[in-house]
């Protein structure tokens, strides 16, 4: 894709393998929980793992999104080199989660696109390039945990064609 044509990107469901070499599903399907509480709480432990890097705790913060109107196009990749970064929804709402392979640039040929299923989570493994929130409606929250250097941490690449996120099939 590098300086030729455009893609048009259509996002598909989110599933474990697939999203391997970005980071990890989070989700409570296929985990065995252990009851708490004198048995009032199911607790699923260990669903993914924060890695904040030798630069600070992870810290967490709330998001409250803005619609994306799709079609949209997708201008530029980001990526956090120092600390992996997790978004959990604080309901059952759905997003889209735009991720791309490559170590020092994005590998344009490899973008992908997921939908979550409702009030699914992602953790994005450290130095992932991906595309900022893809919220689907206003409003939506997110907690969001990162690393605590997260503002310095922050590695822009603007787009060499054009990319469109379509509306999930």
């Amino acid at each position: 894709m590098a300086g030729t044509g455009f893609l048009k990107l259509t996002p598909k469901p989110l599933d474990r393998a697939s999203f391997a070499p970005f980071g990890e599903v989070i989700d409570i399907g296929g985990a065995s929980p252990h009851a708490i509480n004198d048995g009032t709480t199911d607790r699923y432990s260990d669903l993914a793992r924060i890695d904040a890097g030798a630069h600070g705790d992870p810290v967490i913060g709330i998001y409250v999104a803005r619609a994306r109107a799709l079609p949209l196009q997708l201008t530029r990749l980001e990526r956090h080199r120092e600390a992996s970064q997790v978004f959990l929804p604080l309901g059952t709402h759905r997003f889209i989660v735009v991720v791309a392979r490559g170590v020092e640039t994005p590998e344009w040929d490899s973008i992908r696109a997921f939908i979550t299923a409702p009030g699914e989570g992602v953790s994005l493994r450290r130095g992932c390039w991906h595309h900022g929130l893809v919220a689907l409606g206003d409003g939506d929250r997110f907690a969001v945990i990162e690393g605590a250097n997260y503002r310095n941490d922050t590695q822009e690449v603007v787009a060499s064609s054009e990319i469109t996120l379509l509306e999930p099939a």
